[in-house]
């Protein structure tokens, strides 16, 4: 069964109105009220976002120069270790007396030290001062005094070793009381070699 709508007649006129009218103020209302509000939610909501990573950025700018010095300290420790094993100048009298030292405790006698050549190469960034050291004492006494030499705080190395029965004095059973663990019946010497940092070279 069809359903005749006459758009003329006044009465179906004002129930179409009646229906077409909150449709349109609801339209309006949304297109004119909500939509603009919800753009700008929007907009706050990045702006909010903005704002929260600026001060992320300006906390991790202000943490930032702790962290730097941290770092520096660091690398200051790490620099101030690598220049005792490799220092830009040679100490002679720290160096001799780190040698009294091991001297001491390997039990041996250094009874030479002397300054013999420093080498350089331009295509190295360190230079190699040569010492011959002459030592008298046992066997193992001087395996003990080479030991504790590579376990000093720089880089060296101990090279041309010639061992000789120590001609100063006459090998005996005698036992010296107090020294029984001190013997010199033998006579090292050898070259000490120690490297000094020099720096690279820029190849101006």
């Amino acid at each position: 069964m069809a359903i005749k709508f006459d758009i003329s007649d006044p009465k179906n006129q004002r129930m179409l109105a009646t229906f077409l009218v909150p449709i349109v103020i609801f339209y309006a209302f949304f297109h004119f009220v909500i939509k603009p509000k919800v753009n700008e939610l929007n907009a706050k909501k990045a702006e909010v976002v903005t704002l929260k990573n600026s001060v992320t950025n300006i906390k991790k700018s202000l943490e930032l120069p702790d962290k730097l010095l941290k770092e520096k300290e660091t690398l200051q420790a790490q620099l101030d270790e690598l220049e005792q094993l490799l220092p830009s100048e040679e100490n002679v009298a720290l160096m001799l007396d780190q040698f009294y030292v091991v001297e001491n405790d390997a039990k041996v006698y250094m009874v030479g030290f002397e300054a013999t050549e420093t080498i350089e190469d331009e295509n190295m960034p360190y230079r190699a001062n040569k010492y011959r050291i002459t030592i008298e004492s046992g066997f193992h006494q001087f395996s003990r005094f080479m030991s504790y030499v590579m376990s000093l705080p720089r880089i060296m190395s101990l090279s041309e070793l010639n061992l000789s029965i120590n001609p100063n004095l006459e090998v005996t059973q005698e036992v010296y009381e107090g020294l029984e663990d001190q013997p010199r019946t033998l006579r090292i010497e050898c070259i000490l070699t120690s490297y000094v940092f020099k720096g690279f070279n820029d190849g101006s």
